[in-house]
């Protein structure tokens, strides 16, 4: 998601918001939220508004949320595997608070979903996005902003300016399965599948599959926590998306895109890495820097799209394109990307495109900033080999118009949400 346009907003039912942080510094915008006369299946358990004390769901029964469904703490919910919980309203989503907890351990024969009523019944089209909210987890682990709110609810507070909370816990998440996501409250303020806010690295993510969603697939504000086995299929903005500080290891992952959101390569990419506005200085070891090993991304997009201070380690990484938009791998949204020295490419990257020819050159990287269009400093002039300015481990090595040498992710061991077998769940 883009944060300078995905304005935060408050889904307490008539109240405006005056005052929203977002992921790029404090923008502001008014919004109200009407309360939903959606209705939840006679079928379905309605769960709480608040759950405050510990709870155990029973596998063998479905549940529905009509609108917010708010854990807090210091309160655990425990999701059986073979679970199913799913949005009764577009705008119903579910919100784990910092000092709560989610377990939820699916097996791959079991798995614990989340989705849409309308997708349970049999009424939602595979294809399908903003059928419900989301699921959000929020902790206290670094986040470079103090007094963050998330962005879907300024009820809930995250994230801290010190390095104290980094290794909480804010649960424990395996074969979780969230699909039809991403209600849109209006154009560009949209939630996500899967969002995580000051997360820990005490927290467990493991095989995680994200299917058709209108926003972006995951999307991490700070925090530390790590990911390992994640597919993100059709999310119509940003695969992966970091912001705020977040550090930590997302491991094996497969994205394809089906549907982006504009026809332009940077407002939907594979991966898109930010930090706010040009407020750290060089160096600065709190940049926002995810480590990605063992990445395949399918795109129609854009590869990386980078922006304010932003950082990132990479390690056998692919992209592979079809020129369905745009050619430029790297997109730049502004020019102060490589200022804090955090841009690393550690392993092979690789650049594809089947319809053309790539090289090193402004097929590639581009020339234009898409915020900052008057600066000089540009993808093109970081990343191109006679300009390279970022930097190179040891065993980097970015390999334009090659998909072969750069193994990425082994796509056959991804659990892609299907019950009992790693084949895809959806292929349209």
């Amino acid at each position: 998601m883009d944060i300078k346009n995905k304005i935060a907003l408050s889904l307490v039912t008539t109240a405006a918001i005056t005052s929203i942080l977002t992921g790029c510094g404090g923008s502001k915008s008014s919004t109200s939220l009407k309360t939903s006369s959606a209705t939840c299946d006679a079928s379905f358990t309605v769960l709480d508004s608040v759950i405050s004390s510990n709870l155990t769901l029973d596998a063998n029964k479905k549940y529905g949320m009509l609108d917010k469904v708010s854990v807090k703490s210091p309160a655990v919910l425990t999701i059986p595997a073979g679970t199913t919980i799913a949005g009764c309203a577009s705008k119903s989503f579910m919100v784990i608070q910092p000092g709560a907890k989610l377990i939820a351990v699916g097996t791959q024969a079991k798995p614990i979903v989340f989705t849409s009523q309308k997708d349970v019944l049999g009424k939602s089209h595979n294809n399908a996005g903003g059928e419900w909210g989301g699921l959000v987890l929020a902790g206290n682990a670094y986040t470079h902003y103090s007094n963050n709110k998330y962005e879907a609810d300024q009820s809930v507070s995250f994230g801290s300016t010190g390095h104290t909370h980094d290794t909480e816990s804010s649960g424990d998440l395996e074969y979780v399965l969230i699909k039809h996501s991403g209600f849109m409250v209006e154009k560009d303020k949209e939630l996500n599948g899967l969002s995580l806010a000051g997360v820990g690295s005490g927290t467990i993510l493991k095989n995680i599959a994200i299917i058709g969603g209108l926003d972006d697939g995951v999307e991490i504000w700070g925090g530390t926590v790590n990911i390992t086995g994640l597919y993100v299929y059709n999310a119509h903005d940003d695969s992966v998306d970091t912001d705020l500080g977040y550090r930590g290891t997302i491991t094996n992952v497969l994205a394809r895109q089906v549907n982006v959101d504009s026809a332009n390569n940077h407002d939907s990419a594979g991966m898109e890495f930010g930090n706010d506005a040009n407020t750290i200085v060089t160096d600065d070891t709190n940049a926002t820097q995810p480590i990605m090993i063992n990445y395949t991304a399918y795109i129609k997009g854009g590869g990386i799209s980078l922006k304010d201070d932003a950082g990132l380690k990479l390690t056998n990484v692919k992209f592979i394109s079809n020129k369905s938009i745009d050619e430029q791998q790297v997109f730049y949204r502004s020019a102060d990307v490589v200022d804090t020295n955090a841009v690393h490419v550690d392993g092979d990257l690789c650049f594809k495109d089947t319809a053309i020819t790539l090289g090193d050159n402004k097929i590639t990287y581009s020339d234009v900033n898409s915020k900052d269009a008057s600066t000089t400093k540009t993808a093109f002039t970081d990343w191109a080999s006679a300009t390279r300015h970022i930097n190179m481990g040891a065993s980097g090595t970015i390999n334009v118009d090659d998909n072969t040498t750069c193994a990425g992710v082994n796509e056959a061991n991804i659990w892609k949400g299907t019950a009992g077998s790693n084949a895809p769940l959806e292929t349209y």
